[in-house]
C-alpha cells in the first residue's frame, strides 16, 4: 500500500515515474502462444506483455531495465522479472511454464503485473532439486550463461534452466538484500552458494564409504574445470558432505578452499557470478566457456570474477 511512491523507492536507479504500472492480464503459456520459437522465453525469467503495455510503460516513464512484480490474487503467491518483448495478445501475458507453477495459474487465469523496483543482488543461496545438476562438467559457467536470461530472482521461488537438451529446477533459498523479497540481478556482482540438492542423501559417517565417486560430487564440482583429471586419481577420505567428525569446518570466514574443508551450513559450492547489462549482444556458450570457462575458475573457490 502507502502513498503513491509505492514500496521501493528508496532504491533508485530504475527512474520510476511516480505512478507505478499496474494492469491485470490473462496468462498464457509460451508453449500455447502462436510464436515459432518460444524456446527463448521459456529459458528465462522474462514475460512478454502485449504492445499496449509499452505504450503504457512509455506515458508513465517507467525506465530500463522494467522489472515487474506478478501476483495470483487467489493465492497472493508473487515472483519478479523482467520483460522480453511486448508481442502478446492484447489481454494476455506470455510466461515460462515455471512462472505458472511457481504462482499457481492455469491457462486463462488473471495476474496481476505491477512495475517494480528491486535493489541490486549481492548474494543468492540456490539449491539443485535434483543430483543430476552436479553432472554438469563446468556448472559455474552454465549458471553464469544461464541466469543471464533472467533479470530478478524471488526468495522461495524455483526458476528452471535449460542446459545441453535437459531442464533442472533450481530452489532460490535466499537472498541478499532481503528487504523486497526479491533482488535484480542485471549488472550485477552476486555471491553465489549452492545447498546440497533436495534429494541429497547425506551420507552417515564411515571412514570407509567415503571414496565412492557420488560422496565426492561436491568436491570434484569445485576445481572440476582446472582439476580434473587430478581428483580422478585423488581418494579423499572426508569429501563426502558434512562427513568431518567433530561437524566443524577448519577454515577461517576468509578462506574459501572448498576441496580441503566442508564450509559452514552444507554450503557446497561459493562463487562470484557477474551479470552484465543485457544489451543483446551475449557470448556463444562455446565463446563464454573459452573465456571464462577454465583459466579463471583454476583456484578453488577464490572469490571469482569473470
Amino acid at each position: 500500500g502507502g502513498g503513491p511512491m509505492g514500496g521501493g523507492m528508496m532504491f533508485g536507479g530504475a527512474g520510476f515515474g511516480m505512478m507505478p504500472f499496474e494492469e491485470r492480464y490473462h496468462a498464457v503459456p509460451v508453449a500455447a502462444a502462436d510464436k515459432s520459437d518460444t524456446s527463448k522465453l521459456e529459458a528465462g525469467g522474462k514475460i512478454m506483455l502485449p504492445p499496449s503495455a509499452l505504450h503504457k510503460l512509455a506515458q508513465l516513464e517507467i525506465a530500463y531495465p522494467m522489472l515487474f512484480e506478478l501476483t495470483n490474487q487467489s493465492n497472493a503467491r508473487k515472483l519478479h522479472c523482467g520483460v522480453l518483448e511486448f508481442i502478446a495478445q492484447e489481454g494476455t501475458v506470455l510466461m515460462p511454464h515455471w512462472m505458472m507453477e511457481n504462482l499457481g495459474v492455469a491457462h486463462g487465469d488473471m495476474v496481476k503485473i505491477k512495475s517494480a523496483t528491486l535493489p541490486k543482488g549481492q548474494y543468492v543461496k540456490l539449491r539443485p532439486q535434483s543430483k543430476t545438476f552436479l553432472d554438469i562438467a563446468n556448472p559455474k559457467a552454465v549458471l553464469e550463461n544461464t541466469l543471464r536470461n533472467f533479470s530478478a530472482l524471488t526468495k522461495g521461488a524455483t526458476i528452471r534452466i535449460f542446459y545441453n537438451k535437459k531442464e533442472f529446477d533450481i530452489d532460490v533459498v535466499d537472498i541478499k538484500p532481503r528487504d523486497s523479497g526479491a533482488i535484480s540481478i542485471i549488472d550485477a556482482d552476486v555471491n553465489v552458494d549452492f545447498d546440497a540438492p533436495a534429494d541429497y542423501v547425506e551420507p552417515v559417517y564411515q571412514p570407509k564409504a567415503q571414496q565412492r565417486p557420488a560422496q565426492m560430487s561436491f568436491n570434484d564440482l569445485e576445481d572440476a574445470a582446472a582439476e580434473e583429471a587430478a581428483l580422478e586419481k585423488k581418494s579423499t577420505p572426508f569429501a563426502g558432505l558434512g562427513a568431518r567428525p567433530n561437524g566443524k569446518s577448519v577454515q577461517s570466514d576468509a578462506s574459501m578452499d572448498v576441496d580441503s574443508t566442508v564450509p559452514e551450513k552444507r554450503s557446497a559450492l561459493q562463487w562470484k557470478l557477474r551479470f552484465e547489462r543485457h544489451d543483446g549482444i551475449q557470448p556463444t556458450k562455446d565463446e563464454a566457456e573459452a573465456k571464462d570457462g577454465f583459466a579463471a575458475f583454476k583456484g578453488a573457490g577464490q572469490s571469482l570474477r569473470a
